[in-house]
């Protein structure tokens, strides 16, 4: 057991409305480990007058222990939180943070121009932390290989966790039997370029254009730096096509009725971190054809997953057509996932617990 508390970061997350990936695994994990630390629990924001945390529901400085231990999953650099990089040097208690990816650096040209601007900074000071815990071996990995170029000799571990599938929601779904009505597909993700609807729409266009009968569904907010382009084009193909349903961000309840009637899950994503929504998809038992990431791939271990290659049009639409035109080829994706596998975030909670807290107190549970 922990003898000092866990102080967890949610300076934005307590003010973010829009349900971003980041924001999911904040929440999930928040509600997790609240329940395995109980008491010792304790939700913190960063001051900028302070030059420290502070309770967040109760308000007022905090007192930092060294018998504490600060975790974040939270993006942030020192321009945006004064006085940060300080007290990590300082060590006032032990600080793990999560690694979601390293696309602004990788990817600029679809990314923020402010998320761009941050992240060098950002993953530059996640070596200040005793330890990182990354959402896929790929990202562990890329921060591990960002920290080897910049030429530190010294750096934390970086730890690759399994995020859960049931962040969205809470029961699993077994796959649905196929039935002989027009076949189903579902796009969800926030509109932009990174997450490829430009490049599924083209791809279904040509398939309609040839003669194939399928709807395909559209959901999720837009991105208003990268994604009103698309959006445009969505709501212009919207109104001239039947077949394709665009129905921008929706709630829960309405997207847990929209899962029981898809037959499969399109996720034309160019770049991720972990590719949650995979998981996601999966427990609902719903087979995903996703393009071929090195994230996703280890996500896809867990079955109902078929790859196409990234950004490949050609390929892309092949697969699509295989799937559509092809009952037995979905019946045998369908039938390999098993939701009794997919990791939960109560696993990855624990998995966190065991890490962060110190071997002593394991002697004495």
């Amino acid at each position: 057991m922990l003898s000092g508390r866990l102080l967890f970061d949610v300076t934005k997350a307590c003010r973010q409305k829009h349900k971003s990936g980041i924001l999911r695994v904040s929440s999930c994990l928040k509600a997790e480990l609240s329940r395995l630390f109980e008491d010792r629990f304790v939700e913190v924001v960063w001051s900028e007058r302070e030059k420290g945390f502070r309770r967040f529901k109760k308000g007022g400085a905090l007192e930092v222990d060294q018998n504490d231990v600060l975790l974040t999953s939270e993006l942030f650099c020192e321009t945006e939180r004064p006085g940060i990089e300080n007290f990590l040097k300082k060590g006032r208690c032990r600080s793990y943070a999560i690694f979601h990816d390293a696309i602004p650096l990788r990817f600029p040209e679809f990314t923020w121009p402010r998320s761009v601007q941050r992240h060098p900074c950002y993953m530059k000071m996640l070596s200040l932390f005793d330890g990182v815990f990354g959402v896929s071996q790929s990202s562990s990995i890329q921060l591990e290989e960002y920290w080897e170029w910049l030429g530190f000799e010294y750096a934390p571990s970086v730890k690759s966790i399994q995020l859960g599938a049931d962040g969205v929601f809470s029961e699993a779904s077994k796959p649905k039997v196929t039935k002989n009505e027009k076949f189903s597909i579902l796009m969800l993700g926030i509109i932009e370029i990174r997450k490829g609807q430009d490049l599924a729409l083209d791809a279904c266009t040509r398939l309609w254009d040839d003669g194939l009968d399928f709807n395909l569904h559209v959901v999720g907010r837009t991105n208003p730096h990268f994604g009103k382009d698309i959006e445009r084009r969505l709501k212009r193909m919207a109104k001239e096509n039947s077949k394709l349903v665009y129905h921008g961000p929706i709630d829960d309840s309405d997207l847990q009725k929209l899962f029981e009637e898809m037959d499969l899950k399109l996720f034309p994503s160019r770049a991720e971190g972990c590719g949650l929504p995979v998981l996601e998809s999966l427990w609902k038992g719903l087979p995903v054809l996703c393009a071929r990431l090195s994230s996703v791939r280890e996500t896809a271990r867990f079955g109902g997953c078929q790859f196409f290659e990234p950004d490949n049009l050609d390929d892309l639409s092949t697969k699509l057509k295989g799937l559509v035109l092809n009952p037995e080829a979905l019946d045998t994706l369908r039938s390999s996932i098993d939701t009794t596998i997919l990791p939960r975030w109560r696993s990855t909670s624990q998995e966190i617990y065991d890490n962060i807290c110190p071997r002593e107190a394991f002697a004495e549970a």
